[in-house]
């Protein structure tokens, strides 16, 4: 393992990680997310977002964000980035997390003529398949559907891991469950979420199945159930989620 690795695994796992003390994360371990860290993270995150603005933010590269949080004066410490580097270039196996990656470099640009903004959403879809795909689906539903989540670039994902990881008490394992890390999400390529409009926060429950807009999604071959409970991949089941892109996972 170079420096690099070694210094950034540390700070992500504690030294018994990096010296390779086991291959398994045990509760303790998989708690050990320098919460610390990451609420400084999301606290600078949360200023570029106001900066740049929410539209924004879900494309924004990590370069740029560097950039606009220097300017904000809250640059990001060099353990802050090992710190980000340990969660995206490291193995999410080791939390129980086994989908796929599908962006390999954290400074990956999306050009921003790729992009296409949907009106009254505040998200992008990445122009071509995603466009044809999501223009079907208002066609067949008109306003009972609506856009929930779109275009993440690797930021974007990234602020999402760290707020729910807050939340979780700095619990990788069941961070993952539900979000997936930074690097991991085909959000980033081309996948995007949808719901019911006037549902609110249960277009994110299992209780979205039930509504008239999955049916028929379903039905006219939208939306692919891959995810039951208890599935092997470490994602929960996402019955709002368009494939577009290749892949297994939705997260």
């Amino acid at each position: 393992m170079d420096r690099r690795s070694f210094l950034a695994y540390t700070a992500l796992f504690g030294s018994s990680i990096a010296f390779g003390m086991t291959e398994e994360f045990d509760d303790t371990i998989v708690r050990s997310g320098a919460t610390r860290t990451t609420v400084s993270l999301l606290d600078k995150l949360n200023t570029v977002q106001d900066r740049v603005g929410y539209v924004q933010f879900n494309a924004i590269s990590f370069d740029e964000m560097l950039k606009v949080a220097h300017y904000c004066n809250k640059p990001l410490n060099q353990s802050e980035i090992g710190y980000i580097e340990a969660i995206f270039y490291g193995d999410p196996r080791r939390y129980g997390f086994y989908g796929e990656r599908t962006v390999p470099s954290l400074t990956a640009v999306t050009p921003k003529s790729d992009l296409q903004y949907i009106s009254k959403t505040g998200h992008f879809l990445l122009k071509g398949a995603a466009i044809e795909k999501y223009t079907s689906i208002k066609k067949l539903l008109g306003n009972d559907v609506i856009l929930t989540s779109g275009v993440r670039a690797p930021v974007k994902q990234l602020y999402l891991f760290m707020k729910k990881m807050v939340n979780e008490g700095g619990d990788l394992r069941a961070t993952s469950t539900s979000i997936a890390p930074p690097g991991f999400t085909f959000h980033s390529v081309g996948d995007f979420d949808i719901g019911k409009a006037g549902y609110g926060q249960y277009n994110f429950t299992e209780r979205f199945q039930e509504t008239d807009v999955f049916k028929k999604l379903y039905d006219q071959g939208y939306i692919t159930i891959r995810y039951t409970s208890n599935n092997p991949f470490g994602v929960r089941y996402e019955p709002w989620h368009i494939k577009v892109t290749g892949g297994n996972e939705t997260a």
